[in-house]
């Protein structure tokens, strides 16, 4: 009787010891130190994040990871890279089911992915206060038929980089802010001469469409009709002008090297101007950074005036998130640091970027030089670079002919008409 009076008294002492341990808040597997499935602190969630960028070499990149992890202990990112042929690489993976949780996405990429159901739409998740505080050239990039699907990595509007040494070098004095187009040939024209290994040449872009595309909008020009379906290169009477304009510096004028002359300074489109063979040349804020790598000598103006009037392009790139997305709310906070304030202000002070939006100061990097003001000034007046759900196509046709047209090898007129009748079956799809 006594053995069974103390087997009941002990289990009851047991069960007590046991209901104090759940009031508060513990069990007796638990230890304070202990983490992962079954114990009180839960392992972060890892959410990849893929971009054509290795982050291994941005700075700004590990500077965003590394500040977002502090502010987001239960978050870690894994950087996963895919250095070519981004945008049709992507397309194929999400297809075959692998989904990141956050991708880059350049802007003229959007509506393709979007059109084909691929994006998450972001109206639900981003705040009221951040699509207003987004520039206006900005919005533009971020919506499809209305609705936002993206948001801002980064800006970069065009602005025109001057070769100071070179300036100095042939005792030519740096123009106003206010230059014409018509100062900048004749400027052009000054700064090309010699020959063979003594060859210099005025300006000079690579044959992309970000950089051929600035210089249509700094004359007011477009690539595509209002509905899409066509582009307007012969009928545009600005967009040829700006056409004819190009075709002039390389064939009329002879101010710009080829692209194999260029190409013998290096393998960057910036090659020739950090060489000191070209004076003049379109570049974003991120080309500082390289020409600063380079200790090469350099100031920036705004593109020069056509018609009393300073015009120039902005791309954007951008973070998206698929529409197959695990976990949706986690990606957006993700999204929500990368291109808010927090990140959009490490991509400005870092010379990365410009912000995509007000809510960044710009104060500090406007005071850094006399010329930063342009960039900042850019956002407010820039065209936003085209974007169509078919442009991946249009574009690689666009860039192909021009190659025959800065060899002279047909007129703008012949050039603008093989363009439009090329880009009609594509565009109409």
């Amino acid at each position: 009787m006594k053995k069974l009076l103390k087997k009941l008294v002990a289990g009851a002492l047991a069960l007590a010891l046991t209901f104090t341990l759940a009031a508060c808040g513990g069990t007796p597997a638990q230890t304070s130190g202990s983490t992962g499935e079954g114990t009180g602190t839960a392992e972060p969630t890892t959410l990849t994040v893929y971009t054509w960028w290795d982050i291994t070499k941005f700075a700004h990149l590990q500077k965003m990871q590394e500040d977002f992890e502090k502010a987001n202990p239960d978050i870690k990112l894994d950087f996963v890279t895919i250095p070519t042929d981004y945008a049709n690489s992507m397309i194929t993976k999400l297809a075959g089911g692998e989904i990141p949780d956050v991708m880059m996405l350049a802007m003229d990429q959007v509506p393709r992915y979007a059109l084909n159901d691929m994006l998450l739409p972001l109206d639900d998740l981003a705040s009221q206060e951040y699509k207003d505080a987004l520039y206006p050239v900005v919005k533009d990039a971020l919506t499809v038929n209305g609705t936002m699907y993206a948001a801002a990595r980064d800006v970069t509007p065009k602005v025109m980089y001057l070769n100071t040494k070179m300036f100095a070098d042939a005792g030519i004095e740096i123009p106003e802010d206010t230059w014409t187009m018509d100062e900048f040939v004749e400027i052009a024209k000054q700064l090309t001469k010699g020959s063979g290994a003594d060859a210099q040449w005025g300006y000079y872009w690579a044959n992309f469409m970000d950089q051929t595309y600035a210089m249509i909008a700094a004359f007011g020009g477009k690539l595509y009709s209002e509905d899409g379906k066509s582009s307007v290169l012969s009928t545009d009477e600005n967009t040829m002008r700006g056409v004819q304009f190009m075709y002039d510096l390389y064939n009329t004028y002879k101010v710009c090297p080829s692209a194999a002359q260029a190409a013998q300074f290096g393998d960057n489109e910036f090659s020739a101007f950090m060489a000191n063979k070209v004076a003049m040349q379109i570049g974003s804020l991120s080309t500082a950074s390289t020409f600063d790598a380079n200790n090469v000598e350099y100031t920036v103006l705004p593109m020069p005036y056509v018609d009393g009037v300073s015009q120039t392009s902005s791309f954007v790139n951008t973070w998206v998130i698929p529409k197959e997305a695990a976990n949706p709310e986690l990606s957006w906070r993700v999204v929500e640091f990368l291109s808010g304030k927090e990140g959009q202000q490490i991509a400005l002070d870092m010379n990365y970027g410009l912000p995509a939006s007000t809510m960044v100061d710009t104060t500090e990097f406007e005071s850094k030089t006399p010329y930063n003001k342009y960039f900042v000034q850019a956002l407010e007046t820039a065209i936003p670079f085209p974007t169509n759900i078919n442009g991946s196509e249009f574009q690689s046709m666009f860039q192909k002919e021009c190659e025959s047209l800065w060899a002279g090898a047909i007129t703008p007129e012949e050039f603008a008409q093989r363009v439009d009748e090329q880009g009609a079956p594509i565009l109409s799809k």
